[in-house]
């Protein structure tokens, strides 16, 4: 009998604990990593009798109760560190885990294996543009440079996990990419390729295990090859680095870490032979360039160790093209609130730095304004539409996914949706669509989206042995001709 007592008074405790918890904080808990959905709205509020019926209370009811339970962030980190000890399973999105216990982001390893690649012509298009900048900024006594910096999908293509090691891929980005940019002569520094090769001579990690962005020692290893490269084609005054010696942490410096942080478990973060680099500058060489750079968040590890302060006389950051990081680490503005024409005349070299998993989110839109500055051309609105596709990540992936399940390349969906998008803004601004170019796509489009037209056309196109595009884009000329072309000629 004294046994059951004790048995009840135990699980009663048991389940006090966690409102004591609640309403005591008896124990102070580590706050979970990562993006979590807040319940701000109370079930009071929310009583009613239509939502008692349809659900609606209940559904608040269970988040609130949920979100306020006592040891939730404990109880979250065990079950997650038993779902990683036993089965090396990852609850962190996007995140896997690979041979030897090395975490990915997965994106990193889809973009090597081809998953978002957006075919050929994007990349032939860019290269041209870039090259044109290239030379402009040239007469103006500026550099142009493009950078791609590493990536954990191709430095440890070794230890991908099962469902990714054994599959595979088909083309990727920067395959097309790189090979354009050379063969129009852009400057462009391949830091994965060095990364490959350094990995296999160098056992300091360069990748933290549990981090997706380089480590300091990589970040370290890279900056000073690219400022060699920058010395060299610029023919200026850059200081050099070196690295004398490294150091030891007990524990990863923010952001090694930063995969396994968002995994929440109990376990501390590996260190893994990871090592920080004294970075030591030429004191003889003033620096006397005015840099601005357009990337993702790996030139943070360059900042943190104060890198681009002392390489440059000035050094701007501009974050996903969005936000103005200063010199000093410090974001002192959004980018569309800048004098944009005055901000890319006072510079003396720009950088666009970007890593494999955004390839196709190449320069941010960056590169397209750059070249409108310049050259004023008619905008290709449909290629506008596909760049903002690209750039936008939740509609890209949301792209990515739909492709797959409609047994199409990723190239004809996006086509797709920027014809639909287009169309669309046609019919709510159609004075906006008088160029030639602009009436032809329409019309194509009409084409396309009208059966009995369409079973016409490629009938003609069957019978005269040409591609069906093809067809559609002479009888398209043709209609445009026949209603614009005699009484509004060059519209």
């Amino acid at each position: 009998m004294l046994v059951r007592r004790f048995l009840l008074v135990f699980i009663l405790i048991l389940l006090m604990l966690p409102v004591m918890q609640y309403q005591l904080k008896l124990i102070h808990e580590k706050p979970l990593q990562g993006s979590f959905y807040a319940v701000t709205s109370d079930v009071r509020d929310s009583l009613s009798l239509k939502s008692w019926f349809s659900g609606g209370m209940q559904s608040v009811a269970d988040k609130q109760a949920d979100g306020e339970l006592g040891f939730r962030n404990s109880l979250i980190r065990f079950h997650n560190q038993l779902d990683y000890s036993l089965f090396r399973k990852v609850n962190a999105e996007g995140v896997v885990c690979g041979k030897q216990d090395e975490l990915f982001e997965v994106d990193y390893i889809r973009a090597v294996q081809g998953e978002f690649f957006v075919g050929e012509k994007v990349w032939k298009d860019k290269a041209r543009k870039l090259k044109a900048i290239q030379d402009t900024l040239l007469k103006l006594n500026k550099t142009l440079v493009v950078i791609f910096e590493p990536g954990k999908g191709t430095v440890y293509r070794d230890r991908y996990p099962g469902a990714y090691a054994g599959k595979k891929g088909t083309v990727s980005n920067i395959d097309v990419f790189q090979n354009e940019l050379t063969k129009n002569n852009v400057n462009v520094l391949d830091l994965n390729a060095y990364f490959v090769g350094l990995r296999e001579k160098d056992r300091t990690r360069i990748f933290p295990q549990g981090g997706t962005h380089w480590s300091y020692y990589g970040a370290a290893k890279a900056a000073d090859t690219t400022l060699r490269f920058l010395k060299s084609i610029t023919h200026r005054q850059i200081p050099l680095m070196t690295v004398p010696s490294v150091i030891k942490h007990d524990e990863p410096r923010h952001p090694d870490a930063d995969i396994w942080l968002a995994m929440n478990v109990i376990q501390a973060a590996p260190t893994d032979d990871l090592a920080y680099p004294v970075i030591q500058f030429e004191t003889k060489v003033k620096p006397e360039l005015d840099v601005l750079v357009i990337g993702d968040s790996f030139y943070f590890n360059w900042q943190s160790d104060s890198i681009m302060f002392k390489a440059f006389k000035n050094c701007d950051f501009w974050y996903y093209n969005k936000h103005n990081w200063n010199r000093g680490g410090v974001e002192a503005a959004v980018v569309s609130s800048l004098d944009w024409k005055n901000e890319i005349l006072k510079r003396d070299l720009i950088v666009i730095m970007i890593t494999e998993r955004f390839h196709h989110n190449f320069a941010w839109n960056f590169d397209e304004q750059l070249y409108r500055y310049f050259y004023q051309e008619n905008v290709n609105r449909m290629d506008a539409f596909a760049n903002n596709l690209r750039i936008s990540n939740d509609q890209f992936m949301r792209l990515v996914d739909d492709a797959k399940v409609k047994k199409i390349t990723l190239e004809k969906r996006i086509a797709m949706e920027s014809g639909y998008l287009l169309y669309e803004d046609y019919l709510k601004n159609p004075n906006k669509y008088t160029d030639k170019e602009d009436r032809i796509t329409i019309i194509m489009m009409s084409i396309r989206s009208t059966p009995d037209w369409l079973a016409k056309v490629e009938a003609k196109a069957n019978e005269r042995n040409i591609p069906l595009d093809e067809m559609i884009r002479r009888d398209a000329e043709w209609i445009y001709n026949e209603k614009f072309g005699k009484s509004k000629k060059g519209i």
